[in-house]
């Protein structure tokens, strides 16, 4: 069965260099996505085309290496992709990293000559909670037509989602809410098309650890105990076709 994904995103790392009060994603951990996951993930799997192709963290210039890696995956696999985005702190450089986001750059207007005005984009988180970016980061990324430096901004109460740490801290008018990390049916559908099947996914994430979840604007600890399964043991039709009803009755 040949996956068309609308979003797709990788978590590179749980790794990070500041400890924001308002993180969703909770206390940092000492996990990078490896090799083995990232080859098992595209080995299992028959993947047709990636609308947005995301990555995040932890800080994902701390496994830019793993960045670049995916990509050549993906160039060697010759799967269509849309267009990339992802935002970073500004504290630290990651010469892989670049190279990567070059690489992709270059193989999405490759594929398409409408790409070329907007392939992707990288960003720099600037709030009240970040520290001040790395001028010497900025001045090795501004000339990146694909880079994007977000002025300092006050994040709104209203924004800041209540998990980890922002849950602790109660910097959140927001209430946790589940329905999405484990509404599973809503996410996914399968469909013919010229006597191939294709499951369309709506929105994946793929964390480091190589759990799959349907919301990847959790805590780890929530991702980890409400993961779909695991891209190690498992294909993603299987994940979710052969193993969703089993899945569902926990709830």
């Amino acid at each position: 069965m040949k996956l068309y994904y609308s979003r797709l995103q990788f978590e590179l790392t749980r790794k990070c260099n500041q400890n924001c009060a308002h993180c969703c994603r909770g206390e940092s951990q000492n996990v990078d996505i490896s090799k083995e996951i990232v080859d098992s993930f595209f080995g299992k799997n028959d993947i047709y085309n990636i609308g947005t192709l995301l990555f995040s963290g932890g800080e994902p210039t701390l496994n830019g290496k793993m960045l670049e890696y995916i990509v050549d995956k993906i160039i060697e696999k010759e799967i269509t992709v849309d267009m990339f985005m992802l935002g970073i702190n500004g504290l630290s450089y990651s010469e892989e990293l670049v190279k990567g986001l070059n690489k992709l750059r270059d193989y999405i207007i490759q594929k398409s000559e409408r790409a070329r005005y907007c392939p992707g984009l990288l960003m720099v988180s600037q709030d009240q909670f970040h520290k001040e970016a790395n001028n010497e980061v900025i001045e090795s990324l501004k000339h990146l037509s694909y880079f994007s430096l977000i002025d300092k901004h006050i994040m709104r109460e209203e924004n800041i989602l209540p998990y980890g740490r922002a849950y602790e801290n109660g910097l959140s008018k927001q209430q946790p809410d589940l329905s999405e990390l484990i509404n599973y049916k809503k996410n996914y559908k399968r469909k013919e098309y010229e006597g191939s099947t294709y499951l369309l996914i709506e929105y994946q994430y793929i964390s480091a650890n190589g759990n799959v979840v349907n919301d990847g604007c959790q805590s780890y600890d929530l991702m980890d105990k409400y993961a779909l399964g695991n891209v190690q043991k498992q294909c993603i039709e299987e994940i979710y076709i052969k193993g969703l009803s089993k899945k569902l009755t926990k709830f």
